[in-house]
């Protein structure tokens, strides 16, 4: 039987289906998706100092928790999800039929739109703007190898470094929403305890800041694009697809937990002060956060290969943009004056119990939804607009 030119392009520009998806993958982006939740939920409750300034949090039980999370959490799992976000378009381009060109570059396209919608009405905190951006830069090294990407990946951290600590950052008024001094979390309340027009107005005032200033300026979309090269170069070597044995990735997993939490070894013995030794400790923190995302890779997708099915945390990764986004959603009704307004009033302790039920939540939620769509509703959303066209939603099995 003849397929003609149209239909072959039909076929080709499909999405992935359930049946095509990659079991860690998915297990692993629903970790990192309800992770970035644990550290998100501060800034949201309590503004962006109380995000980057542990100290501000009253209480032993507090401090014990942030220290947690400065360990285990803060900046791991973005960069898990940063690097599943490289892999993802490698996936794309490089299947037995792949995804042509246009069709990725449209898929960011909405993306972008979906990130800057989000980023104006609800959370100033936006991360797909960012991918968007970056994904159209990492585009061209979809088809290099594993080798290759590598050694991109490592060239771009060494570039991002260089400019965090080289570069000197330019004069910038910085919008209230992302003020760092002990007391901006005030203002910051006013903002969100007050008019939806107050609220957009804010985060609409912080687009240029945190697009161009922090993305593009202070190289940010460097450190991004580096992580994606190094996401693309662990899927083709078989890593982020489970291909390894589970003695490797307990050896890897092993390896960088020591280069992860050799910060806590040898920056105590290092002069912040000194040139020099400033500049290594940057560095060791900076390898920190690598090593760190690598070793929760390498204990979860190691998990799932030794048997542990995670269906669970799969079905929450296979609906990540819409928990990302329903994450949002959850942090403006429950603390901005849209819903309770309790911003500024709940102790990190209570924070984290919000967190642990939203967990719960997502957690029954998702494999429900799941087992009657195929999508989650902005995936599908995606996917019809990226495609052009409906895309089926419901299971065929109904």
């Amino acid at each position: 039987m003849t397929v003609s030119k149209g239909a072959e392009r039909h076929a080709e520009a499909s999405p992935i289906f359930a049946s095509d998806r990659l079991d860690t993958l998915d297990v692993l982006r629903g970790f990192a998706v309800l992770a970035i939740f644990i550290v998100n939920v501060k800034m949201m409750a309590n503004g962006f100092n109380h995000y980057r300034d542990a100290s501000l949090w009253n209480g032993e039980v507090a401090q014990l928790i942030t220290f947690l999370h400065s360990r285990f959490v803060h900046g791991k799992f973005v960069t898990i999800f940063t690097a599943l976000f490289g892999a993802g378009l490698a996936l794309l381009l490089a299947r037995s039929r792949p995804v042509p060109l246009y069709i990725v570059v449209r898929r960011l396209f909405w993306l972008g739109v979906f990130g800057t919608l989000h980023l104006v009405f609800l959370r100033e905190g936006d991360i797909l703007v960012w991918y968007a951006m970056a994904g159209v830069v990492a585009l061209p090294f979809t088809w290099l190898s594993s080798r290759t990407l590598f050694l991109a990946g490592f060239v771009f951290q060494a570039l991002a470094f260089s400019i965090y600590n080289f570069v000197p950052s330019p004069e910038v008024d910085i919008p209230t929403l992302w003020q760092t001094t002990p007391d901006a979390h005030r203002d910051v309340a006013v903002i969100m305890l007050g008019s939806l027009g107050d609220q957009v107005a804010a985060r609409a005032e912080t687009m240029p800041y945190y697009l161009f200033y922090l993305f593009i300026l202070e190289g940010v979309w460097i450190d991004t694009l580096s992580v994606m090269l190094l996401g693309m170069a662990l899927l083709k070597t078989g890593f982020l697809s489970g291909r390894k044995t589970p003695k490797q990735y307990l050896f890897i997993g092993v390896l960088s937990l020591c280069v992860a939490f050799g910060r806590d070894v040898l920056i105590p013995h290092l002069d912040s002060e000194d040139g020099f030794q400033a500049l290594m400790i940057s560095a060791i923190g900076q390898a920190h956060y690598l090593a760190a995302a690598l070793t929760w890779s390498c204990a979860i997708i190691g998990a799932v290969v030794m048997g542990w099915p995670a269906r669970r945390f799969a079905a929450v990764g296979r609906t990540a943009f819409t928990i990302y986004i329903l994450e949002s959603a959850i942090g403006l009704l429950l603390f901005s004056s849209l819903g309770l307004g309790l911003f500024g009033q709940l102790s990190l302790e209570v924070l984290m119990a919000i967190t642990a039920a939203v967990w719960i939540v997502f957690l029954v939620a998702a494999p429900l939804w799941l087992s009657r769509y195929q999508y989650g509703p902005l995936e599908w959303l995606w996917r019809s607009l990226t495609y052009g066209r409906r895309q089926p939603w419901r299971r065929a099995t109904e």
